[in-house]
């Protein structure tokens, strides 16, 4: 197939890998049962299927994870990479302390720990200290450096917090993705529910506060648009959104 422009590239990219296997790994679905446990929920299963499928074909030197939970997606990706290459770093980002062991012991299963890496923590802030530390460190030999708050900057980078917080996360994502890489996440639900007047001061309800972050991701959307290659998939249980850095 002849690939014209970034924008049929990047339909390629987003595409099922009909080489890989369509059932849950067998970790994943024991996650999935353990979260059901807990009343979480994660991504649709056809959403992580394909992002792994993506993976597999992009194949990153470097990708995070932020938002990884208790590691539901991680448990695909790391179940690939059991079969194939790994990348050089994986980096599985959360800000909930209590699923930081989860994920590590997830690593361990898998024997990763040499190039997965677990950081408990606030992604922006992470970030932040990144241009801080690449600062402090541009001019040491890469041995004499410590390590960095990222493995950056990234191939790949999949967002995957849910629809607070999500732009600034995305725009974070931004700051530390290579040229040309690719961040992968979930479109918000279109909020349907009848939520009245909005008002600008505040406070809001929940409700409102759903349409809020709705209207800011399709303003978000279209400011970048000019800027970003931007894919949309539709799946059953959710849109997967591809952007390609420029």
């Amino acid at each position: 197939m002849e690939l014209n422009t970034v924008e049929d590239a990047l339909a390629a990219l987003l595409s099922k890998n009909p080489d890989e296997p369509r059932e849950e790994p067998e970790i994943a679905t024991a996650i999935g049962a353990q979260l059901s446990i807990m009343e979480l929920s994660s991504m649709p299963i056809s959403l992580r299927r394909r992002i792994r499928d993506i993976v597999s074909r992009v194949k990153p030197d470097r990708i995070c994870e932020v938002g990884a939970g208790i590691g539901h997606l991680s448990a695909w990706l790391l179940d690939l990479w059991s079969r194939t290459e790994p990348p050089s770093h994986h980096h599985l980002v959360e800000s909930g302390g209590k699923f930081g062991v989860i994920l590590t012991r997830l690593v361990r299963r898998y024997d990763a720990e040499s190039w997965a890496h677990v950081t408990v923590g606030d992604f922006q802030t992470l970030c932040a200290d990144q241009m801080t530390w690449n600062a402090a460190h541009s001019t040491l030999d890469l041995a004499a450096r410590p390590r960095p708050p990222l493995f950056s900057p990234f191939e790949m980078i999949i967002v995957d917090v849910g629809w607070k917080g999500q732009v600034e996360n995305i725009r974070s994502a931004m700051s530390t993705l290579a040229p040309g890489g690719l961040i992968l996440t979930m479109e918000p639900e279109v909020p349907v529910d009848d939520v009245g007047e909005i008002s600008e001061e505040g406070p809001i309800n929940p409700e409102q506060a759903r349409v809020v972050a709705f209207n800011h991701w399709t303003r978000f959307i279209s400011e970048i648009s000019d800027t970003h290659t931007i894919g949309f998939v539709p799946m059953h249980g959710g849109t997967l959104v591809g952007i390609i850095q420029a």
